[in-house]
């Protein structure tokens, strides 16, 4: 339930809070666009989002699954734990401890990090990943704080693009 007045409306809380600054609706339309746009390998992503959404404590967001993933669930469950849980390539290992920095402590994201990063992924790739979780711990936190996280809303068209997001 959101701890903030909405107008009224069938909508999802989150698209009527938004309506509140028609200015960051458009925003935020164009960021869940780009974000699903990402090039990022489709099985990274998912993992890097539910990282994310674990961080939140989003609880539709740990819900919901991505309907281009087709892995393997323990994987998923085990993002909190990347670094015990057996399966994640090291390119996912560094990307899932880089996507819990930049969540917990970003301004202790060191160059030796960054480093293992560019071990496996280009500046452009790096560039792509820091926005992919730039966008889904602002927006899962902007949904949690204001009581809106219960009514996240992606609609997907027949090939799974997204077509109409919150």
């Amino acid at each position: 339930m959101a701890r903030i007045q909405l107008p009224p409306g069938d909508g999802p809380e989150t698209t009527r809070a938004l309506g509140l600054r028609p200015h960051f609706q458009a925003a935020v339309d164009q960021l869940e666009r780009a974000v699903w746009k990402s090039q990022l390998d489709r099985r990274l992503h998912e993992l890097v989002r539910m990282r994310v959404a674990k961080m939140n404590r989003c609880t539709v967001c740990m819900d919901w699954r991505n309907p281009t993933w087709c892995g393997d669930e323990a994987l998923l469950a085990g993002v909190e734990q990347w670094d015990l849980t057996p399966g994640y390539t090291a390119a996912e290992r560094v990307a899932l401890e880089y996507a819990e920095r930049f969540c917990a402590d970003s301004a202790g994201i060191t160059d030796e990090l960054l480093d293992r990063l560019g071990e496996h992924f280009d500046s452009g790739a790096i560039v792509d990943l820091t926005l992919v979780v730039g966008k889904y711990l602002a927006l899962g936190r902007f949904m949690q704080v204001l009581g809106l996280d219960q009514a996240c809303a992606l609609h997907f068209d027949g090939e799974g693009r997204l077509s109409q997001s919150v």
